[in-house]
């Protein structure tokens, strides 16, 4: 069985908070470090294929569902840890809001 990954993103109508059949994990924020940030804090989502990397709707060629998944994981990272926007900014590189 496998071990459930740390999620801490709302369910979304995009989006699963956990891996089911066909899914793939998507981490929020990628590049120079970030994706393992995303990892340890909980901020991943789970989402097809198509809505990855597999069409031009995608989350990587699609900068307003990219921003969307952002602005939400920087609200729920900021409300989760009950940490500040300054906080999120020190820990990822800039605010999204």
């Amino acid at each position: 069985m496998k071990k459930k990954e740390f999620c801490i993103m709302p369910k979304d109508t995009f989006w699963e908070t956990e891996r089911k059949e066909g899914l793939v994990r998507h981490e929020v924020f990628f590049g120079r470090g970030k994706r393992e940030l995303s990892i340890e804090d909980g901020l991943v989502i789970f989402i097809t294929p198509a809505l990855h990397n597999m069409s031009d709707i995608g989350i990587h060629f699609n900068r307003d569902f990219d921003l969307y998944a952002k602005r939400i994981a920087e609200k729920t990272w900021i409300e989760y840890y009950n940490k500040t926007e300054e906080d999120f900014i020190k820990r990822y590189g800039k605010s999204y809001l």
